[in-house]
């Protein structure tokens, strides 16, 4: 079953990492007023989304940075079986973000944030904890077929 789906999982995959690094990797444009700076002390930015979840704009923040990954841990196990290792998907989620992060050091109104990643990564793990308990659910292949 797994099987058949990896075609169709790995176009999904890759179309959200593309439209990711689409979203992420082009030059932001800031509302007037808005400040754009980078942090790198942890939790910092995470405070201030648990802080303001009664903003739309912290929210949405929130969940994007969480979204952002999420498949890499639902349909990376299905695409490549090696990330099938919680600490694989980790390893790839933490690469991906933190070139992400870094890349942002670099793009006009843009800012890297370690929150990001930190983000970003539970997002991936989150995701591969639902393939996990996906899984558990799946009916097993009958020998032969």
């Amino acid at each position: 079953m797994v099987a058949r789906m990896r075609p169709v999982a790995a176009v999904l995959l890759v179309a959200w990492v593309a439209a990711g690094l689409l979203l992420t990797l082009q030059p932001a444009h800031p509302l007037p007023g808005q400040v754009v700076t980078d942090n790198g002390v942890p939790f910092l930015t995470i405070g201030i989304y648990l802080d303001n979840l009664d903003s739309p704009f912290w929210v949405r923040q929130l969940l994007g940075n969480l979204a952002l990954l999420l498949p890499v841990g639902v349909l990376g196990p299905v695409v490549v079986p090696a990330l099938r290792r919680w600490w694989l998907v980790l390893l790839v989620a933490l690469a991906i973000s933190a070139g992400i992060e870094v890349a942002q050091l670099f793009i006009p109104d843009r800012s890297a944030d370690v929150d990001d990643v930190i983000v970003n990564v539970a997002g991936a793990m989150l995701g591969f904890v639902v393939f996990h308990v996906g899984s558990l659910f799946r009916r097993p292949t009958p020998v032969g077929t």
